[in-house]
């Protein structure tokens, strides 16, 4: 209901209001979008900043850990508190105890209990995803109130660290709500000038085009509006006008046009009237239409059509005004009748038109009427007369006709247009047409009669002729003719009948046709041959068909006995005494198969059936109707032969072979089957499984079957068979395939079986040597496993004891600088500075090993990483480094995303900017030149500096450990930097080369997965 209150204010309150409405919907979006967005910023930077901290912090405690300094592990701890927003931070032994934390009451206990008890947020840490050896992980709380890291370092400690993200989130939306004002108040204030336009511009003009349009509406049709300018409403104002003008000249036409037809319609000379289409009801009539029923005006407005029409016919209008009303038919015209005022029935001619538009609701139709009684009373009487006639022609088969000689026309009655099946709308039709209804046989003929009857024959020949099969059934017609003759005796015309005697004619024909088409059919078959003996053998009748058969002629074999037509003399002795028993019994003997043979003396196998007719004297006639069965003899035995080869290769083939019913009953087997069974196939024949086996595999052979018949496809099976002589077990691979006849009707399963035993005795034997193989490598595993982790502890062992003696040289030799350097000569101060500079030599060393142990075992997380990020992140890392060197970086990374390691890509980027810088020192200026681009599903980066180059030759040498082409006292280093490089890439699927001449800087590339 509010809605609807709503809408129904006027547009210039509504639009405004609208207006606000979204105005204050987009601040309150823009502000939400605004809080996402330095949500996500705040997210990111602190995440960044934890990570550089916790990044930083790693190598350092991982000393402490390994020189067990648990005092300077506490403090180490203890100084995160100092970074902004870190709440909690707690470093933990293995088990789980604190040995390090930002509130000193917690060393020694339990981390879940003391996260438990937190009311500061700390519990998120629980939930902290735990993070591989010796990396990092730091990731964002469920509820984005907090960051959590997690740090593996040495020895199984772990760190684990919570940064608060909703101090930063609140600092950020304090220092942008001038933005965000700024941003709101811009939205109002234009939404305000846009409502005020509105208001004061447009829908005050509107309104005028509305009070003007309501005018036009009340018929006012001088009224215009003049709202001058260019816009929209103007040009709606100036086509008001023109509608306006255009209105009113069709006005002044309509009253014209109506008074015209006003007078048309009154002195129109038939009767018109306009019906309410709906009630029926008259609602004008003019004078023509009230004179024809007797009424006046007053009474005809007071009537409906409905009353005035006789209850017969009122149905057939009615349907007929339905369908006008649905459109099926636009107009309509009926001969009905109507009642007079005095009483009478009158015959009317009805037309109906409608006045209403095409897809409109029915209202109003105009009827027209004509009084047509007189008429229709004669025409009554004249049809009458007709129908007495016609009946009596159509009882007779009989037709009339004339014919005009002078004028070459005719008349038929309608039982003549019912002869040739003519329509008697046409007329009678012209001699040439009158020709093509004949049969083409009779054409000639009746042609000639017709050409005497034009010249005024009196005297011409009749003959029955027929009418033509193109015109349906074929009729027999008897024509007979009178002539009628003037005063001078010269004909006027021909008048005469057609009498159908088609029953007669056919009855005849078909007498004569039954004859003629029985010794037809006798001598015509194809395949049956028909011959006629006597009591003694001789023939008396030869077909066709026999002809074919024996290749006598009729001539040749009629008076031949039957030795003449038999193949030997007993078949013809068998054939002689089948005649005598059929002579003598009357009864028919076969069909039979007996051998004859050919006129060129070839056999022939018959199948023939004698029996006998009556003759034209006492004697009967014996009839031998006979087929050619030679070709299906021949059939059937290659049949047999073939039958005879298919059980030969049945019974010899090397696997079982068996087939069985629908219901499971042995039907055949092959002898593999029998000697598995120790019975032959007429023992097998008619028992079922369970007969010869026992019930489980029974059971299970007799499910195989049912799933082959069910699916219609072919069954495979492994099935185990007892033998039935020496109970020997037998692994039997099966394959049941379902049968069916020609029809697609099952009709059994067909089983082919082999012996699988030993096969599967050699598979079980391959797969326990497999299980051998498999555990020898195994167990090898575990030794190269055992070796690797012993030799890692080695590493780690040989770097702490190797640290420990160069902490001691490197502090006795610092303590004698101090405090015995004025005493030393200026060689010894030589040798001193010397020994500290190994020192720090062999440091880097080990640092430089343990790094390249890490990066062996250590285990990358393969991420989402932006490779123009990490570029930007190590070069701002060295910015000092790289501003007073005054190194000139040329080229800017764009941002390419890579799946890798973030640390390692950091730490591979790291060394190449340092080896970068270092070799690049002496150039004027040093350039380091970079470029990235992916091709090929791939990331490409390249690292270019202008220093000293060095010889292709070497390429696969600087990648290896320890190996260096410059002497320690021209440039520093320990050789490992680029081993781990090689090696970081190789473990993230990537490769790392170089290229470079002496004097000509070098190019490291890099290439990792996109």
């Amino acid at each position: 209901m509010t809605l609807r209150r709503l809408m129904s204010l006027p547009a210039r309150t509504l639009v405004p209001a609208l207006i606000t409405v979204v105005a204050l919907m987009m601040v309150g979006f823009d502000h939400m979008l605004q809080r996402a967005d330095y949500r996500l910023r705040v997210e990111q930077e602190q995440k960044q900043l934890l990570v550089e901290r916790l990044g930083i912090e790693q190598s350092n405690l991982d000393q402490l850990i390994l020189q067990n300094r648990p005092l300077q592990l506490r403090r180490a701890v203890a100084e995160l508190a100092l970074r902004p927003h870190v709440t909690h931070a707690y470093l933990t032994a293995p088990g789980g105890r604190i040995v390090g934390s930002l509130v000193r009451a917690d060393l020694g206990q339990s981390l879940p209990d003391i996260l438990a008890a937190d009311t500061r947020g700390g519990a998120v840490l629980l939930d902290a995803a735990r993070a591989p050896d010796n990396s990092l992980r730091v990731e964002v709380d469920a509820s984005r109130a907090a960051l959590t890291g997690l740090m593996a370092l040495e020895g199984g400690h772990q760190l684990w660290v919570r940064s608060d993200l909703i101090q930063p989130f609140s600092e950020r939306l304090h220092a942008s709500r001038i933005e965000l004002s700024r941003h709101a108040a811009l939205i109002l204030c234009w939404s305000l000038l846009l409502s005020l336009f509105l208001h004061l511009i447009w829908f005050r003009r509107a309104e005028q085009l509305t009070n003007a349009a309501r005018a036009l509406g009340q018929g006012r049709l001088d009224t215009r509006v003049d709202l001058g300018g260019r816009d929209e409403l103007a040009e709606i104002g100036r086509a008001f006008n023109d509608m306006a003008v255009r209105l009113q000249a069709q006005h002044a036409a309509l009253l014209d046009s109506e008074r015209q037809f006003r007078a048309m319609f009154e002195q129109a000379g038939v009767g018109v009237a306009r019906i309410d289409s709906r009630l029926g009801h008259f609602m004008s009539v003019n004078k023509k239409y009230s004179e024809i029923l007797g009424y006046d005006d007053a009474d005809m407005r007071r009537l409906d059509f409905m009353h005035l029409t006789h209850p017969e016919d009122l149905p057939g209008q009615l349907a007929l005004l339905e369908a006008l009303k649905r459109g099926d038919i636009r107009e309509f015209s009926i001969e009905k009748r109507a009642f007079h005022k005095d009483g009478r029935v009158i015959w009317v001619a009805l037309s109906v038109s409608p006045l209403w538009a095409p897809g409109t609701e029915p209202d109003y139709h105009l009827a027209v009427i004509q009084d047509i009684t007189a008429r229709h009373e004669a025409e009554q009487a004249l049809k009458l007369e007709r129908n007495r006639l016609s009946a009596a022609e159509r009882i007779a088969g009989l037709g009339s006709w004339e014919f005009h000689a002078t004028t070459g026309s005719g008349w038929w009655s309608e039982q003549m247009f019912a002869f040739f099946g003519l329509d008697p709308a046409g007329g009678a039709p012209e001699p040439e047409h009158f020709l093509k209804l004949l049969h083409p046989e009779d054409r000639e003929r009746v042609a000639g009669v017709l050409g005497l009857l034009a010249q005024g024959a009196t005297d011409v020949p009749l003959h029955v002729y027929r009418t033509s099969p193109d015109a349906g059934p074929v009729r027999h017609l008897r024509p007979s003719m009178h002539c009628v003759t003037d005063d001078a005796g010269k004909v006027v015309k021909y008048a005469g009948t057609l009498l159908d005697v088609t029953e007669v004619t056919e009855a005849a024909l078909a007498l004569r046709g039954s004859e003629e088409r029985l010794r037809a059919t006798l001598e015509q078959a194809p395949n049956v041959a028909v011959q006629w003996f006597d009591a003694a053998g001789r023939v008396l009748y030869w077909n066709g068909g026999s002809t074919r058969l024996y290749g006598w002629l009729p001539d040749e074999a009629i008076g031949r006995s039957v030795e003449t037509l038999m193949h030997t003399p007993e078949e013809a002795d068998l054939f002689r005494s089948s005649l005598v028993q059929i002579a003598r019994t009357g009864q028919s003997i076969g069909p039979s198969e007996y051998l004859v043979k050919h006129r060129d003396g070839s056999p022939r196998w018959i199948e023939a059936t004698l029996f006998s007719i009556p003759g034209l004297d006492e004697a009967p006639i014996l009839v031998c109707m006979d087929v050619d069965i030679t070709a299906r003899r021949n059939a059937e035995r290659t049949v047999e032969q073939e039958r005879t080869h298919l059980r030969t290769l049945f019974a010899t083939l090397p696997d079982l072979v068996w087939l069985k019913s629908p219901e499971g009953v042995y039907l055949s087997c092959n002898r593999q089957f029998e000697r598995l069974c120790c019975l032959t196939e007429a023992e097998l024949l008619g028992r079922t499984d369970y007969e010869l086996f026992s019930k489980e595999e029974a059971d299970q052979f007799r499910s195989h079957d049912e799933r082959a018949m069910r699916t219609g496809q072919n069954s495979i099976n492994e099935e185990w068979v007892t033998m039935r002589d020496t109970g020997e077990r037998m692994l039997l691979q099966t394959i049941k395939t379902p049968m069916r006849d020609a029809g697609g009707k099952l009709v059994g399963v067909l089983g082919i079986a082999r012996d699988i035993t030993e096969f599967r005795e050699t598979q079980d034997s391959l797969r326990e040597l497999n299980r051998d193989l498999e555990q020898r490598v195994a167990d090898r595993t575990q030794a190269l496993s055992d070796a690797m982790k012993e030799l890692e502890s080695f590493s780690y062992a040989v770097s702490h004891d190797l640290k420990a003696p160069l902490r001691g040289i490197d502090g006795y030799s610092k303590i004698l600088l101090e405090d015995y350097g004025d005493r030393l000569d200026e060689q010894g101060q030589r040798f001193l500075a010397n020994i500290r500079n190994g020192t720090r030599q062999m440091h880097a060393l080990i640092e430089d090993l343990l790094a390249y142990s890490r990066m062996e075992r250590r285990s990358l997380e393969a991420s989402r990483v932006d490779l123009g990020e990490v570029v930007r992140t190590v070069l701002n890392r060295r910015s000092d480094e790289i501003a007073a060197a005054s190194v000139q970086i040329v080229g800017e990374i764009p941002p390419i995303i890579i799946r890798a390691d973030h640390q390692g890509v950091e730490m591979v980027l790291r060394n190449l900017l340092d080896n970068a810088l270092k070799f690049s020192r002496d150039a004027h200026p040093p350039v380091v030149t970079l470029h990235a681009a992916v091709r090929d599903g791939r990331a490409h980066l390249s690292i270019r500096d202008n220093g000293i180059g060095f010889d292709m030759k070497y390429h696969e040498r600087i990648f290896e450990i320890f190996q260096r082409l410059h002497r320690n006292e021209d440039f520093s280093g320990t050789g490992v930097g680029l081993a781990l490089v090689r090696k970081a890439m190789q473990r993230m699927d990537g490769r790392v080369w170089a290229e470079s001449a002496p004097g000509e800087g070098a190019t490291f590339h890099l290439e990792f997965p996109a």
